[in-house]
C-alpha cells in the first residue's frame, strides 16, 4: 500500500515542480535569450528546443528513478524515500538550469568575441 501511495505523491509532485519550473524557465529565459541573440527567430528556437530538452530529461529521470525505489513499508521510509527522490530532481533541475545559462552565456561570448575579430 506505501508502495503505491509513495508512487503517487513522487509523480504528483515531481511533475509538478518540472512542469512549472520548465513553463516560468520557458517564459523568463525568453529576456535571457532576447539578449543573447539579435534576432528574434533564433530566440523564440532556441527557448523552444531548450524547453522540450529540459522536459525530456526530466520526464526521463522521473521514470529511472522510480525503478530504483526501495521498497516502502513504513510511514518513515515512505517520507525518506519521497524526500530522496524529490531532493534529487531538485538537484538536477538546478543543476541543469545553471549549466544552460552557461552554455548560452559562453556561446554568445563567442560569437562577440567572432564579430570584433573580423570587423
Amino acid at each position: 500500500m506505501y508502495q503505491i501511495l509513495a508512487y503517487s505523491i513522487y509523480l504528483t509532485l515531481s511533475g509538478f515542480i518540472t512542469f512549472y519550473v520548465g513553463w516560468r524557465c520557458y517564459i523568463h529565459g525568453l529576456v535571457f535569450l532576447r539578449h543573447l541573440f539579435d534576432d528574434e527567430a533564433i530566440s523564440k528556437a532556441v527557448n523552444r528546443v531548450l524547453l522540450l530538452c529540459y522536459y525530456l530529461v526530466n520526464i526521463g529521470y522521473i521514470v529511472w528513478s522510480i525503478s530504483t525505489w526501495k521498497q516502502v513499508h513504513h510511514a518513515r521510509e515512505l517520507i525518506n524515500e519521497l524526500g530522496f527522490k524529490i531532493g534529487g530532481i531538485t538537484l538536477i533541475l538546478c543543476l541543469l538550469h545553471y549549466i544552460n545559462i552557461a552554455t548560452l552565456y559562453f556561446f554568445h561570448k563567442k560569437i562577440i568575441h567572432s564579430k570584433h575579430q573580423v570587423s
